[in-house]
């Protein structure tokens, strides 16, 4: 480095404003706006897409707490199904957009890592705007879906203690009958009687 230093140094004040030129021009090629206006909307589509989907699920979630509250068990499984279907989804999604948002951030010339604010600060006023605001909308969809399910899990429970001491009762009073033994276990020799549906 010193060495290098030594031999351009009688050339170096009649080139600056060659290089000045050149370091300018690189860096406007590595954030073509064009580009990053691209990214951006590629970006917003797919937050538009995952808030849809987190919609959705919140939507799932009623239906799976209703069915819970009337004791529908038949429905709670195909419920959980298309939850299932839908996490599924958004889970793909949040892949891509992990990767549009380092992909905007690189055309925007930042960190791939950066976060939205700085994202945003670096789009024009319109675009920048509509992202912060379906990104922040995306935040609050997550947390409300996140404390919905937590809750409906809960009932869920409370409903799985509630059959099974149904179940247990039922069983406690047939073993008075001698159709169970003392650990609740079917006697030999007791005919059983299929389908029996103790939710109805």
């Amino acid at each position: 480095m010193n060495q290098q230093h030594g031999h351009t140094e009688g050339h170096q004040h009649g080139d600056r404003p060659a290089t000045r030129q050149a370091i300018t021009s690189a860096s406007a090629s590595s954030t073509d706006p064009s580009a990053a206006i691209r990214a951006a909307r590629g970006l917003q589509e797919i937050l538009d897409t995952q808030a849809e989907g987190y919609r959705r699920l919140l939507q799932s979630i009623d239906r799976q707490r209703d069915a819970i509250r009337a004791a529908d068990l038949a429905a709670v499984p195909t419920i959980a199904g298309v939850q299932e279907k839908i996490i599924e989804r958004l889970r793909a999604l949040d892949e891509r957009r992990e990767a549009a948002g380092r992909s905007l951030a690189t055309s925007l010339g930042l960190d791939p890592e950066s976060t939205i604010s700085a994202i945003v600060a670096g789009l024009p006023d319109e675009i920048g705007a509509r992202l912060e605001a379906r990104a922040a909308e995306l935040r609050d969809l997550v947390v409300r879906a996140r404390r919905e399910q937590s809750v409906v899990k809960a009932a869920g429970d409370a409903l799985s203690r509630h059959m099974a001491g149904i179940v247990q009762s039922v069983a406690g009073a047939l073993s008075g009958t001698g159709v169970y033994g003392r650990r609740g276990r079917l006697r030999d020799g007791v005919p059983v009687v299929a389908g029996l549906d103790l939710t109805s």
